[in-house]
């Protein structure tokens, strides 16, 4: 199969169509439902016998009906405009309200925290805040007049749409369009398209991500060799575990036939901050680009305060990622190294191993903030990481560090590890060098070497996802 036929929309640009009300034809009908009972069904599996299922449908149905009734508030005002502005900040609030009470009741807890009380038992939960962003998003576009409201089962089936559970993918309000002529179709090249997305997710997530869940080690907090390497470990193990849970999602949803939104695009090799996280949750990014970004820019406030509308973005995915001390860290950190480089570093020439080390440095120091919400516990750890006896005694003796080193896991984990890690980065690495669409060189004859390699790797042992740490 040629890479012209593989290549993703990184960024899918979906048609700007409004959903229209009452007038889907009976054959576009069925189709929905098919798929709304296919999501149904895949909720039903991840909920088991809990009432979160029935708690989700609420939730979606409570949504449409207050979106209903501010539609219906608005046609009765007088002064129509102002009744939309007011609307629409309400909108926002009871969404942030919601969705901090989660939070701060531990009903979900921080997404990478100890905190959360459900995830043993239901784990849909991870994927609510996927679902408040998604329905925030559409509210908002209808109730500001920018989108036509869609009917009941259509915003249902954005919503629950199953290849995006648990996986990232954050599609905006246009995705309507795409479900709203969704039909079901039989293309095998589409299948096998889809399919070759699922295997390559499944090899980062269950092949990649579980061996490399063996180097963390939460509680050891005063050996900078053993909490640098799994600083290390974790920084890859989130990439993989995300990225393989989207390139899955984006696989099924691809057999199916509606295509979303490619996720990552080798964000290791963006080279500095701001390309990173162009390149690192897109889809997340572009709905704060949008919702957040966007409109601190465009409310007046004066240019002066324009400049830190980042500051305001990155504090707001800290709070999503969970309300603690060290994800308040992790945001003004990383609000700050962006802004660093965005208005002074961008505008001198580094050496370019200099640039990839201040990177580097950038993206450990984040994740150690991100990975751990003990906060004496983070504290100890980064005195240990600053404490230039523990780095001598590493470069002192060079044999006693790699034997150190080598026992952190089993000789077998470190060779798979190495080779699996190596092979996927290198192929990466050619990608973005040969400005290939993302991740397509593992589409042709790489695919075969991944699925070998899954056959001979594979296990029945399992890390969980990064997101269900407990």
């Amino acid at each position: 199969m040629s890479e012209a036929r593989l290549v993703p929309r990184t960024a899918a640009e979906f048609p700007q169509t409004s959903a229209i009300v009452g007038s889907d034809s009976p054959t576009l009908l069925s189709h929905r439902y098919g798929l709304i009972g296919l999501s149904a069904v895949a909720l039903a599996l991840l909920a088991g016998s809990t009432p979160i299922l029935a708690f989700i449908l609420l939730t979606v149905a409570a949504s449409y009906g207050s979106l209903t009734a501010g539609q219906s508030w608005i046609g009765q005002a007088l002064d129509q405009e102002r009744t939309r502005v007011w609307l629409v900040r309400t909108n926002w609030a009871l969404w942030i309200v919601g969705f901090v009470s989660l939070e701060l009741t531990g009903a979900v807890g921080t997404l990478t925290g100890n905190s959360a009380q459900l995830i043993d038992q239901w784990a849909v939960t991870l994927g609510l805040p996927f679902y408040v962003l998604s329905m925030a998003a559409v509210n908002a576009e209808v109730l500001a007049g920018r989108r036509l409201k869609p009917d009941f089962s259509l915003y249902l089936l954005y919503v629950i749409y199953f290849p995006k559970f648990l996986s990232g993918p954050i599609e905006q309000p246009a995705f309507l369009g795409v479900l709203g002529n969704f039909r079901f179709s039989l293309d095998w090249a589409r299948i096998d398209r889809g399919a070759r997305w699922v295997v390559l997710g499944a090899f980062y997530k269950f092949i990649i991500g579980r061996l490399l869940a063996r180097l963390y080690f939460p509680e050891l907090a005063d050996d900078a060799l053993t909490l640098s390497t799994g600083i290390i470990a974790f920084e890859l193990r989130v990439y993989f575990d995300l990225c393989g849970y989207s390139l899955m999602a984006y696989g099924i949803s691809l057999m199916l036939g509606p295509e979303l939104t490619l996720n990552f695009n080798h964000p290791f090799f963006a080279g500095n901050v701001r390309d990173f996280w162009r390149a690192w949750h897109i889809s997340l990014g572009r709905w704060f680009h949008q919702y957040v970004y966007g409109p601190f820019r465009e409310s007046g406030i004066g240019a002066r305060w324009v400049h830190y509308a980042p500051l305001l973005v990155f504090m707001v995915s800290a709070a999503w990622h969970g309300i603690t001390a060290n994800f308040f860290l992790w945001g003004l950190f990383h609000a700050s190294a962006f802004l660093l480089y965005a208005n002074v570093l961008r505008h001198y020439r580094w050496p370019r191993l200099v640039g990839w080390l201040a990177f580097f440095a950038v993206l450990l120091f984040g994740r150690l903030l991100f990975m751990d919400d003990n906060l004496p516990r983070l504290l100890t750890k980064f005195g240990t990481l600053a404490d230039p006896m523990q780095w001598l005694a590493i470069v002192e003796h060079p044999s006693a560090t790699l034997q150190r080193l080598l026992s952190l896991a089993s000789p077998g984990t470190w060779q798979m590890l190495l080779a699996a890690v190596g092979f996927v980065l290198f192929t990466e690495w050619q990608n973005v060098r040969r400005k290939l669409p993302a991740y397509s060189l593992f589409m042709g004859w790489r695919m075969l070497v991944v699925v070998v390699v899954m056959v001979l790797m594979a296990s029945n042992g399992s890390e969980g996802m990064i997101y269900a740490r407990q």
